[in-house]
């Protein structure tokens, strides 16, 4: 991101730089050495201020389209959706957070708003036997995963992936949906979690 305080410290040259038509600047930084330039009050031509206009539109259009690129909650809107669900980031964060199971089952109440049952279960069942396969798999390789706990967030991560990727892509993609509140699930999860560290603190 171009500062304009920056900006501001250059010469007209050096500004100058910015506006023509090779520069490699973006399109903002254009816009903010241009103003910067007439402030001055240096005189630009009609011509000229026609190029530097079309060379800021040009530059526009060269950018990437970022939002395009998130992938995570493109389809949410507040405004036209009739159905509501958790999202995508609610869904991630939660699966690494509190298990993958706790992801699987937001996943899968999203999947019964819109009637999909059988799609549903499936979610919950690969939710529940990767948890069962972490368990596993950490009960026999506990000296390792106790050394290197890097190592069971990157499994939580991957599992969470295959949430997002396979089953929200596969089942939910184009839905146009408003968010969910995860009040009510934010609370049993940190309940639970309560307990089960209360427990441990008094047995």
């Amino acid at each position: 991101m171009v500062k304009r305080s920056v900006l501001e410290k250059l010469s007209n040259k050096e500004l100058l730089r910015y506006t023509a038509e090779d520069t490699r600047s973006v399109p903002e930084a254009i816009a903010m050495a241009f103003d910067i330039l007439r402030k001055r009050g240096y005189i630009f031509s009609e011509t000229e201020i026609v190029q530097i206009n079309q060379l800021i539109e040009s530059k526009k259009k060269e950018e990437p389209d970022y939002s395009a690129l998130n992938k995570w909650d493109i389809d949410e809107d507040s405004e036209e959706a009739t159905v509501s669900f958790f999202s995508q980031k609610a869904i991630w964060y939660f699966s690494i957070l509190f298990g993958l199971f706790t992801g699987a089952i937001l996943l899968a109440i999203n999947l019964y708003a819109i009637s999909k049952k059988k799609e549903a279960w499936a979610t919950l069942l690969f939710g529940f036997g990767y948890t069962i396969a972490l368990i596993l798999a950490y009960s026999e390789f506990k000296d390792y995963f106790d050394q290197s706990r890097f190592t069971g967030i990157l499994l939580y991560g991957i599992g969470a992936a295959i949430l997002q990727f396979g089953f929200w892509d596969q089942y939910l993609k184009g839905i146009k949906y408003k968010k969910r509140s995860i009040t009510v699930p934010l609370i049993i999860c940190l309940t639970v979690v309560g307990l089960i560290i209360l427990r441990t603190i008094i047995f």
